[in-house]
């Protein structure tokens, strides 16, 4: 490995990179900015494992995380500070996703969410220190490594984040819309002919074509805080402590004054009891929705990932930077990851759908269930009876209590009936056709071009 100088080279925001490797990590294919980034020569980098460029002060806990993620068949998203072969240092924000033959492409691009990377920097530090005390008992790397990552899992509850999965969630998405809002976009080659035109012209189709999903994930996203907002306030005016069993029970149900509000309360305690479970359900599905949505936007920023390097790539290729016979070799890898993706994202838009129409369902049948009683809170609040000054003590306090959850309950149910109409306005996706078949004229042409 080579000595760390301290020195660093940053990654411009247009030097995105990539590699292919085996099941075992060892470099298949890699495009030639990779082999600027690196400074090794592609003869170094074939054939070598791809932790010749990890750096020393990476913790073990998060290439420990990346292959738990990796063995279940998913994508993983991560910072990682890279070692060049002069002993330089560059940092980058990598994908790694898997392929059908076990192997793996990993794309990198320039960090671009300084808050996220601070943020992640000083949790790799924690985390590497309490390895390097770890191994200085007497512990071996991967007892190591499991410290580090639960260090990292205990370090991103504090900061918000309950899982790895819902970091990465949240930063890739992050990092491809910020990257992009700093591109100078992908270079326009005009004079190109044959097999490549064809593929920069299909690839430029499907990162259009991805535009209008990138668009439409920050509206999923504030509908799914929304709709989870909502329900858990209407959870929460439901179990109104004021209006607690308990509470009602205590009621003078022989003073005339009283009885119409404990009447009253009883009904709304039995409408209670009916409405709490479905309001649960609902709770549960709105967190399920919300799980998927921001698992749709990953999906969304990978393959927008994937279609960006494709187009850098075929322009390498019409460039005929570094060895375009070697690099072709990759193609088939890029056009798995591209038409794994679209077929992913469609997968997650069905769920969407489905979880949408099952939110829709329960926000309907809670409001059609708390509308009597709503009325009935509201006919009473409204009375001169709720605000006699001869009302006893207990009961005016309920009386009150009940005029504010009238008020809530009202609020909540607009609010649901809102969100549920936008629920089914909302389309995730509409050009998947699209998407296909660009992406089977990039497929056609590129045959041509890879090397058999």
């Amino acid at each position: 490995m080579p000595q760390v100088t301290g020195a660093v080279h940053e990654v411009g925001v247009d030097q995105l990179f990539f590699s292919t490797t085996d099941a075992r990590g060892v470099i298949r294919h890699s495009n030639n900015v990779f082999i600027e980034l690196s400074r090794y020569r592609r003869d170094e980098l074939s054939g070598a494992p791809h932790n010749i460029v990890r750096h020393p002060e990476m913790p073990g806990g998060a290439f420990k995380a990346m292959w738990d993620t990796l063995k279940t068949g998913s994508p993983f998203a991560a910072y990682m500070r890279n070692l060049a072969a002069d002993g330089s240092e560059y940092d980058v924000f990598a994908t790694v996703t898997p392929l059908s033959d076990g192997g793996y492409l990993s794309v990198r691009t320039r960090p671009v969410c300084s808050d996220l990377f601070d943020t992640v920097w000083a949790i790799y530090r924690d985390a590497r220190a309490i390895e390097d005390r770890a191994i200085n008992a007497g512990a071996n790397r991967r007892a190591a490594a499991e410290e580090g990552l639960g260090r990292i899992a205990e370090l991103l509850t504090g900061a918000g984040l309950s899982s790895y999965e819902e970091f990465q969630n949240t930063a890739l998405p992050a990092e491809v819309v910020r990257r992009e809002e700093l591109s100078d976009g992908v270079p326009v080659r005009p004079d190109a002919t044959g097999d490549l035109r064809v593929m920069l012209d299909s690839v430029t189709r499907i990162a259009a074509g991805l535009d209008s999903w990138m668009s439409g994930q920050q509206q999923l996203a504030e509908l799914s805080s929304s709709l989870k907002a909502a329900g858990k306030g209407l959870t929460r005016t439901l179990e109104d402590p004021r209006l607690s069993a308990e509470h009602i029970a205590a009621l003078d149900r022989s003073d005339p004054r009283v009885k119409p509000l404990a009447d009253l309360l009883d009904l709304w305690a039995q409408m209670q009891g009916l409405v709490s479970p479905l309001v649960a359900r609902l709770v549960d599905t709105l967190a399920q929705l919300d799980t998927n949505g921001a698992r749709t936007r990953f999906r969304i920023a990978l393959a927008r990932l994937h279609a960006t390097i494709t187009s850098l790539f075929t322009v390498e290729l019409i460039d005929g930077a570094g060895d375009p016979q070697y690099s072709a070799r990759a193609i088939p890898d890029l056009v798995e990851s591209l038409r794994d993706g679209i077929a992913e994202m469609e997968r997650q838009a069905q769920a969407h759908r489905a979880l949408a129409a099952q939110t829709v369902a329960y926000i309907g049948e809670a409001s059609r269930m708390m509308t009597i009683p709503h009325q009935l809170l509201m006919l009473w609040t409204g009375s001169p009876a709720s605000s006699d000054p001869a009302l006893p003590a207990t009961a005016a306090e309920l009386s009150r209590a009940a005029s504010g959850v009238a008020e809530s309950v009202g609020c909540r149910l607009t609010e649901l009936d809102e969100l549920a109409a936008r629920c089914r306005d909302t389309l995730v996706t509409d050009n998947v056709a699209d998407l296909r078949e660009a992406l089977e004229s990039f497929t056609t042409a590129a045959s041509a071009v890879a090397p058999s």
